[in-house]
């Protein structure tokens, strides 16, 4: 793997990071390209960085700094199950990517490393586990779209894991394990099917599994302070990535230049644009 200015200790095993970026839309790809950039801008050079994809064409400019990992259409829809509730396939990703020695971290294709990676590394080999960001305890939850699966929850054991009221939804945006935790992996797939096997559904049960699994552990940790997942505001990162990597391309920039003005010029947006009231207002009447 071509290395960064990032050093440290000889010997140590590398920390794979990895993403999944598949199907025909095309804001996809820019956002998993950006998020390479932003890896090999940041992150420690121990590493291994892969991408899970139906289109390894889309990513031929990194060259030999990331390794593909073919994603064909049927082994995607044998990870999301039947029936299809959430994102499975993004734990399966996982346990077929978790490394024989070194830690995983699995990044959704929007998200963007923001600052030095080393801290963040040597958390995680220091016993922690992370996902991006605690987003809400489930029992103080009052939406009523959200009441059908917190009755599921209520007093139930799904895989030998009872629910025990304290659970709390953790975003997946970024899941990150090392080698002694790998079976927490296949510990959240266990629990996602068992839930699913006994008619229970919500549109993140994945994030819910793997959040209930790695809390268990007492070790869970927010990566939010070294990443930023965009979920919230992807029109307005799409627009900059578009016009940052049209303007590369027009460059003629190579990766290592890319690298070194995204250093330069952090993109400087809000993770999240939440609709004021009029805006709300104007799309209830527009219905």
């Amino acid at each position: 793997m071509n290395q960064t200015t990032n050093s440290e200790p000889p010997n140590v095993e590398p920390t794979r990071y990895a993403t999944m970026a598949y199907g025909e839309g095309a804001a996809v790809y820019r956002q998993a390209v950006m998020l390479l950039v932003s890896l090999l801008a940041h992150a420690p050079a121990s590493r291994e960085i892969v991408v899970a994809t139906d289109r390894p064409e889309r990513f031929v400019w990194f060259g030999t700094r990331i390794e593909i990992e073919y994603l064909p259409a049927d082994l995607l829809a044998r990870w999301r199950g039947t029936p299809a509730v959430s994102m499975r396939e993004k734990l399966e990703v996982a346990r077929k990517l978790m490394p024989e020695r070194g830690a995983l971290v699995l990044l959704d294709a929007d998200t963007l490393a923001t600052s030095d990676l080393r801290p963040f590394v040597e958390r995680l080999g220091r016993g922690a586990v992370f996902m991006h960001a605690c987003e809400y305890e489930l029992r103080r939850r009052r939406r009523p779209g959200d009441q059908p699966f917190l009755r599921a929850l209520r007093g139930a054991t799904f895989a030998g894991w009872q629910m025990r009221g304290d659970e709390r939804m953790w975003n997946s945006g970024v899941i990150a394990v090392g080698e002694r935790d790998r079976a927490l992996v296949d510990e959240a797939l266990r629990l996602y099917d068992a839930m699913v096997d006994a008619g229970v559904r919500h549109f993140a049960l994945e994030q819910f599994a793997a959040g209930t699994i790695f809390g268990r552990t007492g070790r869970l940790e927010a990566a939010q302070p070294w990443f930023v997942h965009y979920w919230g505001n992807k029109a307005g990162y799409d627009a900059e990535l578009a016009r940052r990597l049209a303007d590369a391309f027009l460059r003629g920039d190579s990766v290592k230049e890319a690298i070194a003005e995204y250093r330069a010029h952090p993109i400087a947006l809000p993770a999240e644009m939440r609709a004021t009231r009029w805006q709300k207002l104007r799309g209830w009447l527009h219905r």
